[in-house]
């Protein structure tokens, strides 16, 4: 069996602030098998939800890219949102798509973390999507988590997805082995493969399944529900109390 994972630590690490947002937006889909599927997913359980509210304020948590925003604008016209995003580069691919999909006026893009949102402004539901893993430390995702809750009304979804692995598990090295030849067989090359593998651990902080879901109830969250799995990615619905 060749070598699935190179940790490298010499690898350069990644930065947000530096993104290139336009190679973000074209490798993507191609590393997560599902990445279009579980944003569509992710629209259809919003929808199920929010029946009765033609009006619906949502908050995208980690807007750079702008796929949710422009997703969920196209399908719902009477939902307004509200990003935030601390990387300029990649707000900046967000700016364009809200452009290219026409609802400017129903978007306002906030270049500061959650955290800095005035905490009397509530929402009707909220994305959080492939960010969690990126905090660091439990403590940070706790605080994270519990100040997503704070800025929802009660009984409001959320959607969240994230990489969801334990890095000391005895499949680790066969699931890391499995999503590399998906990568590689969809063009990714092999020096990016090695970026990504050397980054786990090290640029993200993922947690397991289990950690996952007890840190989300610990958090004021209920109702969490799996409705997506790709390899290491996961995807959550979820309540808040």
């Amino acid at each position: 069996m060749r070598s699935v994972v190179s940790m490298d630590h010499n690898q350069p690490s990644m930065s947000w602030d530096t993104a290139d947002e336009n190679r973000y937006e074209q490798s993507i889909a191609l590393k997560i098998p599902g990445y279009s599927h579980m944003h569509d997913l992710m629209e259809r359980l919003l929808a199920a939800f929010i029946t009765d509210n033609n009006e619906a304020e949502i908050l995208i948590v980690g807007a750079g890219g702008g796929k949710e925003i422009a997703l969920l604008g196209s399908r719902h016209a009477g939902w307004t949102f509200t990003g935030v995003d601390p990387s300029q580069p990649m707000l900046q691919l967000a700016e364009r798509r809200v452009q290219e999909a026409g609802i400017e006026a129903r978007v306002q893009l906030k270049s500061m973390t959650l955290e800095a949102l005035p905490e009397d402004e509530v929402y009707d539901g909220a994305t959080c999507m492939l960010m969690l893993h990126f905090i660091q430390g439990i403590e940070s995702k706790r605080r994270f988590l519990s100040n997503l809750a704070a800025r929802l009304k009660p009984g409001a979804p959320l959607i969240i997805a994230a990489v969801n692995a334990d890095l000391h598990s005895p499949v680790y090295p066969t699931m890391m082995q499995a999503w590399q030849d998906h990568m590689l067989s969809n063009g990714i090359q092999p020096e990016e493969w090695e970026r990504f593998a050397a980054s786990l651990g090290r640029e993200s902080d993922p947690i397991s399944s289990e950690q996952m879901t007890e840190l989300m109830r610990e958090c004021g969250f209920s109702h969490i529900t799996r409705y997506f799995g790709a390899f290491w990615v996961e995807g959550y619905y979820a309540k808040r109390d």
